[in-house]
């Protein structure tokens, strides 16, 4: 039988402030049952804990680092409320209101997986997880009920299990998170929350093939769904104008739910016979949407002292619930408007209407999808310019051109036109548009034009351009 093999002493250079110090390792004996280290300035060797060698070197350079002290579980692990102020740390680098308030959202989603995380997994602490638990998580998410964070007394216990699209979304939340925790992450890793040496060697979530989620269809208005909308408000809600006008300038405006109900009257543009909002949308893009003129004219009809466009639904709202055989919930009702307060029981409103639809539920969200279906005809400028240029469209809009109010003007015009050319006709008049017919001055300079007339046609574009140009409300 071979003799067993001697370990024997070592020398190894650890850099400490960015000095050099050489520290001496004594192996194992049979007295000592681990590596001991030992260096300048110390009474004794101490001991690292660790009987293979690898693991004593890296002991070694945290007992340096911290007074010879030895680490301890503590130490070493990341423990569960460490991991998540990670991930506070990281949602609060964005300093901008708007910024701050998307970051609070992510944020949640982001914990909100990290609770799912720890109750199905069971593990304690979740930073000690390996591929093997992560895959685990994701097979094991497919087959318990979506009540099994939330459990209530009442619950469903034949509720649906999780779907895939769920546990990819909480997946790659996961994963996100992981990462700011990996030392080797670069710059996603959040650095100054925990000692270098409770950070992660690896993202687990990048070892594994994940579950596949599946496409969604679209879900999409139709004509006769549009007009059903506009017709159930107005035998429901007609007290509540807002809820209809709401819908409606849903429907032009391409925009979020957040951007339109709180509308401010200072965004109002007024150019001649067409009247635009301007709007900062997410990731703070601004773009201007056209509402038809009859649309302008109702929303002027309920406009208040309130900065906000939509203000008048505190006030309608609370006189339909007096009026009603519900007249205590008036006092539910704020003082003050809230944007969110809006959207939320629009929301309710929508998802209670859609209810019965054949095509399912729908949310504020499918006005976009809408109406963004109707505006996709036609070519985007931007895209052919940056074609011609050689760059992407990103790159063209980031970096080389600015788009200043008349570019953004422009946008929302084209956007218009294509919604109103592609709505059909029933829908367009419910919805406040009505084809404009070209004024006599209009004609005239079309005509003169035509015939060549440029003395005429000066005189004629010197009167147009005499015409109120812009209005801020």
């Amino acid at each position: 039988m071979p003799r067993k093999r001697t370990l024997e002493k070592q020398t190894i250079t650890l850099k400490v402030g960015g000095n050099p110090l050489n520290v001496t390792l004594h192996p194992p004996t049979r007295t000592r049952k681990s590596w001991y280290a030992y260096w300048t300035g110390l009474v004794t060797s101490k001991s690292t804990g660790h009987w293979n060698l690898d693991d004593a070197i890296v002991a070694a350079e945290f007992m340096l680092r911290n007074d010879g002290k030895r680490t301890t579980l503590g130490d070493s692990i990341l423990s569960d409320l460490e991991f998540e102020e990670i991930q506070r740390a990281h949602y609060a680098k964005r300093k901008g209101a708007a910024e701050q308030s998307r970051s609070a959202k992510s944020l949640v989603n982001c914990l909100e997986a990290i609770r799912a995380f720890k109750v199905i997994s069971g593990l304690s602490p979740i930073s000690v997880a390996g591929p093997d638990q992560c895959a685990a998580f994701q097979r094991k998410c497919l087959t318990l009920p979506k009540t099994t964070l939330r459990p209530f007394p009442k619950s469903d216990k034949e509720a649906p299990s999780y779907s895939a699209n769920t546990v990819v979304k909480w997946s790659v939340a996961l994963q996100a998170a992981w990462e700011r925790s990996v030392r080797t992450a670069g710059k996603k890793c959040v650095r100054g929350i925990v000692n270098e040496n409770k950070l992660l060697a690896q993202n687990p979530w990048r070892q594994f093939t994940w579950i596949e989620g599946y496409d969604r269809p679209i879900r999409q208005f139709d004509a006769e769904e549009l007009l059903g909308l506009l017709d159930y408000l107005d035998q429901k809600w007609a007290a509540v104008t807002v809820a209809s006008l709401l819908a409606k300038v849903l429907l032009w405006s391409c925009a979020r739910r957040a951007e339109v109900s709180s509308l401010t009257w200072q965004q109002l543009r007024v150019v001649g016979p067409e009247c635009h909002f301007k709007v900062i949308g997410k990731w703070g893009v601004k773009r201007w949407f056209r509402l038809p003129e009859l649309i302008h004219q109702e929303l002027l009809a309920i406009r208040t002292d309130s900065p906000f466009v939509f203000a008048a639904y505190n006030d309608q709202l609370r006189r339909f619930y007096k009026r009603s055989s519900r007249p205590r919930a008036a006092k539910a009702v704020g003082l003050e408007f809230n944007p969110v307060c809006l959207g939320d029981w629009f929301h309710e409103r929508l998802d209670g209407w859609s209810s019965t639809l054949q095509k399912g539920h729908a949310y504020t969200h499918v006005f976009r999808k809408t109406s963004l279906q109707y505006a996709r005809r036609g070519e985007d400028a931007s895209r052919r310019v940056a074609q011609d240029a050689g760059v992407s469209e990103n790159v063209l809009m980031k970096h080389y051109v600015e788009e200043s109010d008349p570019e953004l003007r422009e946008a929302s015009n084209r956007t218009f036109k294509r919604v109103s050319a592609s709505l059909p006709t029933e829908v367009a008049c419910r919805y406040g548009y009505m084809e404009v017919v070209a004024t006599e001055l209009e004609n005239r300079l079309q005509s003169a034009l035509k015939s060549g007339n440029w003395a005429q046609v000066a005189n004629l574009a010197a009167q147009l351009a005499n015409r109120p140009h812009v209005t801020i409300g």
